[in-house]
């Protein structure tokens, strides 16, 4: 997938939404520039505390998001008011 986009006198670019969705990219996420011999590598960077326990993987967020999708349109759905219950539930249902 090849996306273009115009560097402004300034030098930003604007990253094209399809790259910002494949990438996970968000308003305030941190990046990096890697330049290599013929390219540029750009690379979102997780920022996490030291010791902290990352909730689920960009990949599990994914795959959670799709079975979301699948239990609404079936009507099935839980709500919650506290967010423990709700990554104890999301843990389970991983499994």
């Amino acid at each position: 997938m090849k996306k273009r986009a115009i560097v402004s006198e300034r030098g930003t670019v604007t990253i094209p939404e399809a790259i910002r969705k494949v990438a996970h990219i968000c308003p305030g996420d941190l990046i990096e520039f890697e330049p290599g011999k013929n390219d540029i590598i750009l690379r979102r960077l997780l920022v996490t505390r030291a010791g902290e326990e990352r909730f689920m993987s960009d990949d599990e967020w994914d795959k959670f998001e799709d079975m979301v999708r699948q239990q609404l349109k079936k009507g099935e759905y839980t709500s919650y008011t506290d967010f423990g219950k709700a990554r104890e539930h999301s843990r389970r249902l991983r499994k």
